[in-house]
């Protein structure tokens, strides 16, 4: 059996030793064992708060259940580590495979084994995020280094082991993907959406917070280092995006908050091209990383996805397409909404996005490597603006749909 002592902290605590205890626990070994385990890191640079290792073992004999390859998630051992564990995602993302997962209308991979050495009650973390937001910005800018600190004296042990599904089609946010891999997500999406939409549900999980608690934070990122990056991409913004960037500064907590005006489901939070799999044999989606879970309007994801998957010349027609048949998705799985409500949701969603990803290059906190990473969330922000084009960012809240 495993105790929390035996729950890994570094990649080199993960032995064949402890890897037939984890599959024991989990029913898949009964009388084999691990004798040799081999592992290579995948997607580098890519998951900025998780390292992703594919394990390959070696059985002493041959077991039905026992897997070919598996997928070993733990915490970064960047200092990227103390802003995942203080944003909660380690337990979130075990939450997920241990409740929800069943749930789903959607393809996840398969759940092998998890641990993480403490639980916070999601009753108590729900009721210090209320009370988070009710104070003001300076005060919240200085508990979050007095938690982040505390949090680097007292780092979590969290281990998942899932299916290994690199044998689908990886998603690319570099390189994008073809309009009917777009359709296909957004049908997935649509799904998920639609299981959740306006249901009781998301208020007995506790531990998925809704989003508009999670604003002020997300804005005192914002102002904390979109001067830096004002200055850094000064020659390639153009006058309307410094204005934008401006309007950030002061809308920055209503916008995120507004995201609460309903109807609400369950976000995925990171749904990009990154974090999917295409299987061409069953033309279906699946859909990974459940760190980022939270409730709102469905526009945040819609927005998300769209502006990392859409290359920068899509047209405004072609947008208005897509998400028309998102919205056709959502009336196949019985939600009727508006076109005029979702494509407000999709355009507060996508200042969103900007709000949310364009301090990410000069944020102290968190470290995105040298080389894929700074250069997915450039291509990211540049997309982003793009589609914000179109969009009447200063009168976003007076085209608020009744």
């Amino acid at each position: 059996m495993l105790t929390q002592s035996d729950i890994p902290f570094r990649l080199d605590e993960i032995t064949a030793g402890w890897l037939t205890r984890a599959l024991r626990s989990s029913g898949l070994l009964k009388n084999a064992e691990v004798i040799k385990l081999n592992h290579r890191i995948i997607g580098e640079e890519t998951g900025f708060l998780g390292l992703v290792v594919i394990l390959e073992p070696t059985y002493s004999e041959e077991e039905a259940q026992a897997p070919e390859s598996l997928v070993l998630k733990i915490p970064t051992p960047l200092k990227n580590r103390r802003m995942g564990q203080s944003m909660g995602v380690y337990e979130k993302e075990i939450r997920f495979y241990r409740e929800l997962k069943p749930k789903l209308p959607v393809r996840t991979p398969a759940h092998f084994y998890s641990a993480l050495n403490a639980f916070d009650d999601p009753d108590l973390v729900l009721e210090r995020l209320r009370k988070l937001h009710r104070l003001p910005l300076p005060l919240i800018a200085l508990l979050a280094v007095a938690v982040t600190w505390f949090i680097g004296l007292f780092p979590r042990r969290y281990v998942l082991l899932i299916e290994d599904v690199s044998h689908l089609r990886m998603g690319d946010q570099l390189n994008g993907c073809s309009e009917n891999d777009v359709r296909r997500v957004l049908g997935t999406m649509a799904a998920l959406h639609a299981r959740f939409w306006e249901s009781e549900e998301l208020a007995t999980m506790k531990w998925v917070a809704p989003v508009e608690l999670t604003s002020k934070l997300i804005h005192l990122t914002y102002l904390q280092s979109v001067e830096k990056y004002k200055r850094a991409s000064q020659s390639r913004l153009a006058e309307r995006e410094i204005r934008l960037i401006n309007w950030l500064k002061i809308n920055g907590v209503r916008l995120t908050e507004v995201q609460a005006v309903g109807p609400r489901t369950l976000l995925h939070g990171d749904f990009r091209l990154d974090n999917l799999c295409f299987d061409d044999a069953t033309d279906e989606v699946l859909v990974m990383d459940w760190q980022t879970l939270v409730s709102g309007s469905a526009g945040m994801d819609l927005a998300y996805f769209l502006s990392a998957a859409l290359p920068l010349e899509t047209t405004e027609a072609e947008i208005n397409s897509l998400i028309e048949y998102y919205r056709q998705c959502l009336q196949q799985g019985g939600v009727e909404i508006s076109v005029e409500r979702l494509r407000w949701q999709y355009e507060v969603g996508m200042l969103s996005m900007l709000h949310k990803i364009a301090p990410i290059l000069f944020q102290e906190q968190l470290e995105l490597g040298t080389g894929r990473g700074p250069e997915l969330m450039q291509g990211w922000i540049d997309k982003t603006f793009r589609k914000l084009e179109a969009v009447d960012f200063e009168h976003i809240f007076e085209k608020m749909p009744t």
